[in-house]
């Protein structure tokens, strides 16, 4: 499923580079109260429509739950998206509160500008709500129901049909859902999601006027660059852009691979599907084919990397099949993969897991998510890995408990009967969710909505730690090499490195909190000092170490020799050296 807020990082990332700082400020403090509103749209919900799955344990009552309850007429729509018949279920006529509230806001913000020079006049917090699209919001109605382990909830948010800004950005009625028919059985993940960035140009063209001429003027410059060789600016691309994809995952749980000690992962098949992209790839074409292979398979088009690549998980060969008769572009890892989702033989149409996830979706939609029950176990899996990793620091401990939580693990629920699945489905008169999972919903929707992204998050916790611990070094090596320039012209000037690293602070040649910066690491969270080895010169065998860290990261030691070169070494091979260099002084 495609989150709304996701949909609206790539438009606050744009528009950070367009205020000027003071009103850059400002919208960082307010992002929180906008941010809200559109992540309602992450929660779960359901209509009396035909269904992709089936169960007997999901049928529908009726609206009229009493013979003594009314609803007002606003609010009878609600509820014929929602279930009467499980342990929560509530409606809310919005009606104007979310403009009031964000009056409310401006109002706050006029008081401060009004004792504070340096406040900007912009933005208008009620004129963003609804450029932004959230105003057309009047009723939001949520129901939960338990089926065995797995809750069923569901959603409506009531826009009239209305849809501006960020409700634009799935597109216009949903439509039949492709990945069923086109994901192998065996698929574990599956991200199906509509993609409509036609009015979302307009839409971050307003919102940069309400931040006054020169984010406008930003946004038209930006607008106006451009791209694929100059064919194509980036204001076209935007209005052009009106596309379906469905990326497929499949896990190969016997092939394993070490992300880093001792965490190991599946191994990875991966393909995207897209369609009415093809318009796109013409503008990139020349430019990919030069250095590629190009083909043809079955009369279709076939652009692939010359030659296989070696990577942690084993060889790949990525390849990119053109069907312009059905605007249709595929992009997978590897040949056979491809071949097994286009085979059609045995899809996850036929897959009982697929079924019993989404039992009582609409069978229409503009985006949905399947994570396999198979998926999960190894989320659980590798998050047991981390629990008993003795060596995990408190943040890395602060991440495995808050994803265990969110993945409903801290309950002790281990074994889900069936995969979960969320989706997404523009109606005629709002925006439909619904989901099973782990977590009800019942009022506190934001949970639902992060289960699906906490359940990538277990995945690739420890591929992240490993990353991060490899950022931490790469800092590290930086800060040495800079700190050589400085011992360099320091020998350069007496005959030889300094008898304590803070000569450098003493003698002028570098300011002391940049001295501090350069001498200091963080591994973990913790900060360590660098070890200086004194006494030596550029005269000495320049293999000698003269900066080293305190302690190994990952196993390894940061190291600086005479020749100004930095890296990080194996700890067995430090020792060897640090001994050999202790002899030889």
């Amino acid at each position: 499923m495609i989150h709304s807020s996701c949909c609206l990082a790539p438009s606050w990332l744009f528009f950070t580079k367009l205020w000027p700082e003071h009103t850059h400020t400002l919208v960082k403090k307010l992002l929180p109260i906008l941010v809200i509103v559109p992540l309602v749209f992450t929660s779960c919900d359901k209509k009396s429509e035909p269904q992709t799955g089936s169960s007997s344990d999901t049928s529908t009552t009726s609206p009229n739950i009493g013979s003594n309850i009314s609803f007002n007429s606003t609010l009878t729509n609600v509820v014929s998206h929602l279930e009467t018949n499980g342990s929560h279920f509530s409606i809310t006529h919005i009606d104007d509160d979310i403009h009031q509230f964000a009056k409310g806001v401006d109002g706050i913000l006029d008081v401060t500008r009004a004792s504070s020079p340096v406040m900007p006049s912009n933005p208008n917090i009620a004129k963003l709500v609804h450029d932004l699209g959230l105003s057309k919001i009047d009723a939001i109605g949520r129901s939960s129901r338990a089926n065995k382990d797995i809750w069923h909830n569901r959603l409506f948010l009531q826009t009239n049909g209305n849809r501006s800004g960020l409700l634009s950005l799935m597109g216009e009625e949903g439509s039949a859902w492709r990945c069923a028919e086109i994901a192998p059985a065996d698929a574990d993940l599956v991200i199906e999601f509509e993609l409509n960035l036609r009015h979302l140009r307009e839409t971050m063209k307003v919102i940069s006027t309400s931040f006054g001429e020169q984010a406008e003027e930003s946004f038209t410059l930006a607008m106006q660059e451009t791209i694929a060789g100059g064919a194509l600016t980036l204001g076209d691309m935007f209005g052009k852009t009106d596309l379906r994809a469905t990326m497929i995952v499949s896990l190969d749980r016997e092939k394993r691979w070490t992300a880093s000690e001792p965490f190991e992962m599946p191994t990875v098949h991966a393909a995207i599907c897209i369609e009415r992209g093809n318009w796109l790839w013409k503008q990139f074409s020349e430019e990919i084919e030069k250095n590629a292979q190009v083909g043809e398979r079955n009369g279709l088009k076939t652009v692939k990397v010359p030659e296989e690549m070696e990577t942690p998980m084993g060889k790949i060969r990525p390849i990119i099949v053109l069907d312009e008769a059905k605007d249709l572009i595929w992009v997978s890892m590897t040949e056979d993969y491809l071949e097994k989702c286009l085979s059609k033989e045995k899809t996850l149409a036929s897959s009982d897991d697929f079924k019993l996830a989404t039992a009582g979706f609409p069978k229409k939609g503009n985006g949905l998510t399947y994570v396999s029950a198979d998926f999960y176990q190894e989320v659980i899996q590798q998050m047991k890995q981390i629990g008993d990793d003795p060596n995990k620091d408190s943040q890395q401990a602060a991440v495995f408990d808050g994803v265990n939580r969110l993945l409903g693990l801290s309950n002790g629920n281990h074994t889900p009967p069936h995969g979960f699945a969320w989706c997404l489905s523009n109606t005629k008169s709002g925006i439909l969710c619904v989901g099973n999972s782990l977590l009800p919903d019942k009022g506190y929707g934001l949970m639902t909505s992060i289960a699906p992204i906490a359940a990538i998050a277990g995945m690739s916790t420890p591929a992240i730690l490993k990353q991060k611990s490899k950022a931490e070094q790469m800092r590290a090596i930086s800060h040495a090499k800079q700190l050589y320039l400085f011992l360099f012209e320091y020998e350069s000037e007496e005959g030889q490195f300094p008898e304590k690293l803070s000569d450098l602070v003493e003698d002028g040649l570098i300011e002391e909190d940049a001295f501090e910066e350069l001498t200091t690491y963080t591994v973990n969270g913790k900060v360590h000092k660098l070890v200086y080895i004194p006494s030596l010169s550029t005269e000495m065998d320049s293999n000698m170490i003269i900066l080293h860290s305190p302690a190994p990261i990952d196993g390894k030691y940061l190291i600086l020799r005479i020749d100004g070169a930095s890296k990080m070494i194996p700890e067995l091979e430090f020792e060897k050296l640090i001994k050999t260099q202790n002899s030889e002084e």
